[in-house]
């Protein structure tokens, strides 16, 4: 790949602001790196460090890890050869509980400030990861060639120093669609308006429930801005009309060489999806390089764009009356690329080619023709997929998760001698694919009831509901995709069989934490379970998908012998609680017989692996009849709480107005 000298030209080795978190890899953190399961979820198919140049090697001088309070939070591997002219970023991995800080984009410019000028920087994308091909590129880096590893397709981007950070300096410009902005100014809104009336609530008697909610409540108001920040539109609806008029017929009139141009558009033609701005700079490098064509050629240009439909793509033409290029250029090589891709077929010998790369990267050389005679000049026929359905943000991320699961994960075998991480790694990677399944199923809330869908899924992943009436039903969704019915299926039939394995490989019971840990890396979710508090046995889900009143069949025990509780991102965090409560009190007596049960269950959390100083704090009960309920401006740690003697738990019961209870909180 031929970079521009200006962009590489920055010293590069340049005096920076320490960040403590960043510290150098070697091999006893790499060997930590591996043991830990949360580093190590995304077992992707990657190409050989070796597959580009056989003589990098591991370089830990450059590769680095990301340590916050002495947990290792993500890496970046980079591999280099001896020279240090070619730097090759082999893994970057964040753990669940460090993503939305920036760490990857740390990691790069880190690396890019602390390698040679004249060095490029190089990383091998799977082609269906869309929106990791396009982070890249918003870093600096470009497409230079593509590779087969193992069937499957990989593109190799391509940057140096100067690109990546002069890419930080400038940051992202990318319009935002309006109801994104919108959406995310009333959720905002709403989550500040609930922190000032706790602020306006809180006292002396209820500063240690106030002070946990208004963290609770900023965390979510954290993850809203975060996810609005990171649902910057990748791909867009482009109108091609609009684009010729604005850009390609300004461009060319405002250009040195005689030329007339001669449009025939179909302005009925429908919008296509794709990268507006990289679209409009592949258009401009075609004309441009038509232009430089008629103009070597000394006579009068002609430069013709036709548009038209043609079944279910849009095909454009640039056709121009310039020198041409001879016929040897225009064969293909294995990747179909034609050999005039990358290097100038200008005879003043101006440029380096550069540009038709980029029109290659833009449009996929599978829908790109080209021809030419010389001495008579070139063609380009372009073809476009018609835009039919709104290709969102959401859905590009979808699609890239769902390809993720299916094709590039690493294919885990699980038994009874398997190592414990490897074992604690599949199980965070079921959990990865059934929040896929919990944000799937939001999508179909706008002809369905939700709640209904994954009561139907839950069945079936209990055994309670056999694979062709699960089938049977999701065919007869309605949903804005006919994908999405498909992929509703096929990843609750992976989700049953992944879980079969483990069931049928290990002791489960050795492994609650785990099973239960993993679900704090839907940190944007509020996760509810219902829990057995003598086993420990639980399910959970998204708590907008189901009541815990739902996952009661499937625990063997009637709802007053169990608890049930919800909780807000990383488990980790002492700090953020979690809640348990009950479903109903009919007395004062019964009030201290289930504060038992939740004393039982956090003992029994404690067994299996909460910390003893996680914060423990207190729902509403749904029903109330004798006028007594559970305390919920009181909270706790689970290891005090579950060393509370019974006349200690007395503290813990208040007297509640019956006719309020069930009316503010009761959903079940």
């Amino acid at each position: 790949m031929s970079l521009s000298p200006m962009r590489c030209s920055l010293n590069c080795m340049q005096p920076q602001e320490h960040n403590d978190s960043i510290q150098n890899m070697n091999p006893k953190i790499e060997e930590r790196v591996i043991r830990n399961p949360l580093l190590n979820i995304d077992t992707f198919v990657i190409p050989s460090p070796f597959i580009h140049n056989p003589a990098v090697q591991k370089d830990y001088t450059h590769s680095y890890v990301w340590v916050e309070e002495g947990e290792i939070l993500g890496y970046m591997l980079v591999y280099s050869d001896q020279a240090g002219e070619e730097f090759l970023i082999y893994k970057i991995v964040t753990s669940p509980f460090g993503r939305g800080r920036g760490i990857g984009t740390s990691f790069i410019e880190h690396l890019a400030r602390n390698i040679p000028r004249e060095a490029s920087v190089y990383i091998y994308i799977w082609e269906r990861q869309a929106d990791t091909v396009e982070f890249f590129r918003n870093k600096g880096f470009e497409p230079d060639s593509s590779i087969a590893y193992r069937k499957l397709v990989y593109h190799r981007l391509v940057s140096c120093c100067g690109a990546i950070l002069t890419r930080s300096a400038e940051g992202l410009n990318r319009s935002l669609a309006p109801e994104e902005i919108s959406k995310t100014r009333h959720d905002a809104r709403k989550v500040a308006r609930l922190i000032n009336s706790m602020v306006e609530a809180l006292g002396t008697e209820n500063s240690d429930t106030i002070v946990e909610s208004i963290n609770r409540e900023s965390t979510t108001l954290i993850n809203i801005l975060n996810s609005f920040r990171d649902s910057m539109k990748i791909i867009h609806e482009v109108d091609l009309l609009e684009l010729i008029f604005e850009r390609i017929v300004p461009y060319v009139q405002g250009s040195n060489v005689r030329c007339e141009l001669r449009l025939d558009l179909d302005t009925g033609a429908p919008t296509i999806q794709g990268y507006h701005v990289n679209i409009g700079r592949a258009m401009v490098n075609l004309v441009s390089n038509a232009l430089d064509a008629i103009e070597e050629s000394g006579r009068k240009g002609i430069i013709d764009i036709v548009m038209r439909e043609k079944g279910d793509f849009l095909i454009l033409t640039i056709a121009d009356n310039g020198t041409g290029m001879p016929e040897e250029l225009l064969s293909r090589d294995s990747r179909g690329y034609p050999h005039f891709v990358g290097r100038t077929t200008k005879g003043r010998k101006t440029g380096e080619g550069i540009g038709t790369q980029q029109i290659y990267a833009a449009f996929g050389p599978e829908n790109i023709e080209v021809n030419s005679i010389m001495g008579q000049g070139t063609s380009w026929t372009i073809r476009f997929a018609k835009h039919t359905e709104t290709v969102s943000t959401w859905f590009v991320r979808m699609n890239r998760r769902y390809n993720e699961f299916k094709d590039l994960w690493e294919v885990a075998m699980v038994g009874p001698r398997t190592p414990r991480r490897e074992v604690v790694a599949y199980i965070w990677q079921v959990r990865k694919i059934e929040i896929f399944l919990f944000d799937l199923i939001l999508r179909f809330s706008r002809y369905h009831n939700i709640r209904d869908i994954y009561r139907s899924i839950l069945a079936y992943l209990q055994g309670r509901k056999s694979e062709a009436d699960l089938e049977h039903e999701i065919a007869g969704y309605k949903s804005d995709m006919e994908r999405y019915n498909f992929w509703l299926l096929d990843i609750s039939r992976e989700i049953r069989r992944r879980m079969s394995i483990l069931q049928d490989s290990v002791d489960m019971d050795s492994y609650w934490a785990s099973l239960f840990r993993s679900y704090g890396q839907a940190y944007r979710n509020v996760i509810i379970f219902t829990a057995d508090p003598e086993t420990g046995n639980f399910l959970a889900t998204d708590r907008k998908l189901a009541e815990h009143l739902d996952f009661v069949p499937y625990l063997g025990k009637p709802r007053d012998k169990l608890v049930r509780g919800e909780f807000l991102g990383d488990l980790n965090v002492e700090g953020n609680p979690i809640q348990f409560g009950v479903w109903s009190i009919s007395s004062r007596s019964d009030a201290l017989e289930k504060l038992r049960l939740i004393r039982q269950g956090a003992q029994t959390f404690l067994r299996k692996g909460i910390h003893p100083e996680k914060r423990l704090s207190f729902y509403h009960t749904t029903y109330i009849h004798g006028g007594f309920d559970i305390d919920i401006n009181k909270s706790s740690t689970f290891g005090a709480f579950a060393r509370l003697e019974d006349s200690d738990l007395e503290i813990f019961i208040v007297r509640r107005e019956e006719e309020m209870s069930g009316y503010l909180m009761g959903r079940e």
